[in-house]
């Protein structure tokens, strides 16, 4: 193939970074309690019992927050959730750690064999790109359940 050959859109890909804040400003995550207060802080709070949503927090290797994404909104007692765009947001927010949250709008805390199931999924693609899964954080209205804490990451 002659280098005139090929034809391809080019890739471009950007992080933009707010100038106004310094890394030293950034909120630290020191635990499960501090990643529940972070996520609702970001968190939609008006919909917490309405219907289900998936955030991700991205952290730096010295567990500095670098940014968040709602990943997806679900339906009351589900939410579809797409491992490539948490991934895909980490690597673009250069960060090296992860946690993630969901809500359970029935009140239960008790993940469900799906919410480990993704779990799982998600840990493993944050393995294969030298990512760290912190923790998975499940928010009813008043409460949280922490994966890592109840030794199920």
């Amino acid at each position: 193939m002659k280098k005139n050959d090929f034809i391809a859109n080019e890739l471009c890909l950007s992080y933009r970074r707010n100038p106004k804040l310094s890394v030293s400003a950034f909120t630290k995550i020191k635990n499960s309690r501090c990643l529940e207060e972070t996520f609702r802080q970001v968190w939609n709070i008006d919909e917490i019992e309405v219907r289900e949503s998936f955030y991700a927090l991205y952290m730096t290797n010295q567990l500095n927050v670098v940014g968040y994404y709602r990943i997806a909104d679900g339906g009351i007692d589900a939410v579809a959730v797409d491992t490539k765009l948490i991934i895909k947001c980490a690597l673009l927010s250069n960060a090296t750690r992860i946690a993630i949250a969901h809500n359970h709008p029935s009140g239960t805390l008790r993940p469900s064999d799906s919410d480990k199931v993704i779990t799982q999924r998600i840990k493993s693609a944050c393995h294969i790109m030298d990512l760290k899964l912190l923790d998975h954080i499940i928010l009813t209205d008043c409460d949280y359940y922490s994966f890592k804490d109840n030794g199920d990451l």
